[in-house]
């Protein structure tokens, strides 16, 4: 049996988020391929000093998105598993897994939920674009629905 296409899709739960995995899902189905649904947790700073309880909390939220919508996929019939990372920079980190785990496609929305959101992870998507050894595929709001 051949050794099957790993999509690996980052998000952060915002609406863009939500687009790309529809799109994720769609690419997956037609492939046979399964998808590697990841979060980012990047660490919570007050004052200079990481706030370990924030983290933890901000941790535990991450991983819930990235289970819960694993087992969204999974109910559908495509193979899915989460992975929360809590180490570097959201570009660094999805590169740093795209390697790792050997991944063939990544599927990423282009923005996050409020304006500071947008900005940063317009500048994730771009450096992943720039920088990624597999195909990106930048999923915008539009998408969705349509």
């Amino acid at each position: 049996m051949s050794h099957s296409r790993l999509i690996l899709l980052p998000t952060d739960g915002s609406p863009t988020a939500d687009a790309a995995s529809y799109f994720a899902e769609s690419i997956a189905r037609a492939e046979h391929s399964s998808i590697l649904v990841m979060t980012i947790v990047e660490p919570a700073i007050t004052a200079g000093i990481e706030d370990l309880d924030v983290t933890d909390v901000l941790v535990e939220s991450k991983q819930d998105l990235a289970e819960r919508e694993a087992y969204r996929l999974r109910t559908l019939g495509i193979p899915a598993e989460p992975l929360t990372v809590t180490s570097g920079s959201a570009h660094e980190a999805i590169l740093r897994v795209a390697d790792e785990r050997d991944v063939s496609l990544i599927v990423m929305g282009t923005h996050g939920r409020s304006a500071l959101a947008r900005a940063i992870l317009g500048s994730v998507a771009d450096r992943v674009v720039r920088q990624a050894k597999v195909p990106v595929v930048l999923v915008p709001l539009a998408v969705e629905g349509s």
